[in-house]
């Protein structure tokens, strides 16, 4: 069945969408290779390679990628289904604006980085693009889209860093089980404008959803004195 049987004609708006993928590691294939099969045009961000740990989760990638940049196998993939952008830079608070594109619809994080999410969260609230937050580590996922009428990124991470799955792993279902989840919220969005108002958290073979109160001192968000 095909996705424009499962949401009527305003399944074709999705050629029109634009998305940003930032990270194309386990979540970020995942993530990726779903949304090109439906036409969604594609802004893939990386600068990192594709080394032989990462060919368990990474699906887009095989052996012959190795030491490519992901980006590039990654367009190689998937360019026969969409058009895919690539940006092989790292993002930092200098290049942000420069490197994230003006026709961008959605943005997806995709990375295992806090620092690079709290980038993300201020250039998205100041732009006012709505952005999915995802993690996965060991076999924990989180979705959280977040919008600028929402908490955001700063107010529910309360400064925590975790772990993340470079330092205890990952396994390889979850990923691709939030990256699926992850894709559904990013449709529901991109054709219907629905907005998930809870966290979506994925743990033990449980779905639960985690209720999120805005900060009024939050530094991004927070009411303007």
């Amino acid at each position: 069945m095909s996705v424009l049987k499962v949401y009527g004609k305003d399944a074709e708006r999705l050629k029109e969408k634009t998305v940003a993928i930032i990270g194309i590691g386990g979540l970020g294939c995942t993530v990726a290779n779903l949304l090109a099969r439906m036409k969604v045009k594609l802004t893939l961000i990386d600068n990192d390679i594709v080394d032989d740990t990462n060919l368990e989760r990474q699906t887009l990638f095989e052996i012959k990628d190795l030491l490519k940049p992901k980006v590039d196998a990654a367009k190689e993939r998937l360019g026969q289904f969409t058009e895919i952008r690539i940006i092989n830079k790292e993002l930092s608070q200098k290049n942000i604006e420069n490197i994230i594109p003006n026709d961008i619809d959605l943005i997806i994080d995709c990375t295992d980085n806090v620092q690079t999410r709290l980038l993300i969260n201020k250039f998205c609230h100041k732009k006012n693009i709505p952005w999915i937050y995802s993690g996965a580590v060991g076999k924990i996922g989180i979705i959280y889209l977040i919008s600028n009428d929402k908490p955001c990124y700063e107010c529910i991470n309360k400064n925590k860093q975790g772990e993340t799955s470079c330092e205890i792993g990952v396994l390889n279902t979850i990923v691709a089980t939030v990256g699926a989840i992850n894709v559904h919220v990013a449709i529901d969005y991109l054709i219907k404008g629905k907005i998930e108002d809870d966290i979506i958290r994925i743990s033990d073979n449980q779905v639960t959803r985690i209720k999120t109160r805005k900060n009024p001192n939050c530094p991004v968000c927070g009411r303007e004195e």
